[in-house]
């Protein structure tokens, strides 16, 4: 059964600079397992938490490098232990780390919304992945950030995501159109390419028919857009009457 690490948030930092260190281990699976063991912590400094995901030690208010609130960490023990761990792991050389990192990234994202939003970066690279199993766990990663309600697409991603939309695997596809059912389009030009790419998409694969339904839901959770959209193109109609 699987037990959730919760506690005071200091000791809870401590564990992950732990599980952070034996995430580099030699071993496989010890990676894996550290990995797994990230994914159930439910409490942690947010500077921990960004740490793991730069490789460049970053200031914190949490503590210094060799310091957690002013107690000193044991040897061995410091920020530079979670220094990059998920830069490292979605780039290990075994797709079966690569994959838990992937999950792990997604579980995390729900203690902090800037560790999401940053968190984004590395899941989107990982869509470019030569395994399809960890291309997919990217996308159900991404789907359950969408549920959560962490995650708000940023712009510079946009294009990567819609080419996935037209992607030759049609669970992959479907994947993608479900997260942007969900997922905040926070600009009108985005709102506009992501209704454009449906659009072609369906043209390319008519048995789509499942767009249909995300179109609405999109326009449904972007209420405001819609209207835009729909004013301009009734003066359009008029305009040509």
């Amino acid at each position: 059964m699987r037990e959730e690490l919760g506690g005071d948030g200091d000791q809870m930092d401590w564990v992950i600079l732990h599980l952070s260190s034996m995430a580099r281990d030699m071993c496989t699976e010890v990676r894996i397992e550290a990995f797994n063991a990230l994914a159930k912590i439910q409490r942690v400094s947010e500077g921990v938490l960004l740490q793991s995901l730069s490789k460049k030690i970053i200031k914190t208010n949490t503590g210094s490098a060799s310091s957690i609130k002013g107690k000193k960490l044991p040897p061995k023990l410091s920020f530079r232990c979670a220094a990059g761990i998920f830069a490292q792991g979605v780039q290990d050389e075994f797709n079966q780390v690569r994959t838990v990192a992937c999950k792990t990234l997604g579980a995390l994202a729900k203690l902090s919304n800037q560790y999401a939003q940053k968190a984004l970066d590395l899941l989107m690279d990982m869509m470019n992945d030569d395994t399809e199993a960890v291309r997919r766990q990217t996308l159900q990663t991404l789907f359950d950030m969408s549920t959560y309600g962490c995650l708000s697409m940023q712009e510079k991603h946009m294009h990567m995501f819609l080419g996935i939309l037209m992607d030759a695997n049609v669970v992959v596809r479907n994947a993608a159109r479900k997260i942007l059912g969900q997922v905040n389009l926070p600009k009108l030009r985005m709102f506009k390419s992501a209704l454009d790419g449906l659009i072609a998409g369906l043209e390319k694969n008519l048995e789509d028919q499942d767009i249909y339904g995300v179109l609405f839901s999109i326009g449904k959770n972007h209420g405001s857009f819609s209207a835009k959209i729909a004013k301009h193109l009734a003066k359009e109609v008029f305009l040509h009457c």
